[in-house]
């Protein structure tokens, strides 16, 4: 049995190269590299591709849009995709940086 010392408890924690990415990061990195930008369209096209609930909001929004958003900020946070806004259409628009 392996025991851990005092040095071991006060350690940081180690860390992996490669994030764990989910099944619907992955799904939203390929529908952006597939050129969709809209949150909600990303969200309508997961709906419709059976790999989200439809459950809606009474204004008809998705329940799922803030976990894509959630998701897309965490692409924002790691460079991945950069966050543009369209002054017309007040959508936010991403542009994959590969």
């Amino acid at each position: 049995m392996n025991q851990l010392s005092f040095e071991d408890l006060l350690a940081p924690p180690m860390k992996s190269n490669a994030p764990l990415l989910s099944p619907l990061y992955k799904e939203i990195l390929g529908l952006i590299e597939s050129d969709i930008s809209s949150a909600l369209e990303m969200c309508e096209r997961l709906i419709e591709e059976g790999k989200l609930s439809n459950e809606r909001y009474s204004s008809n929004k998705p329940k799922a849009y803030p976990k894509v958003c959630s998701i897309l900020d965490d692409m924002v946070q790691q460079g991945k995709i950069k966050f543009v806004e369209d002054k017309n259409k007040k959508i936010g628009y991403i542009i994959y940086k590969g």
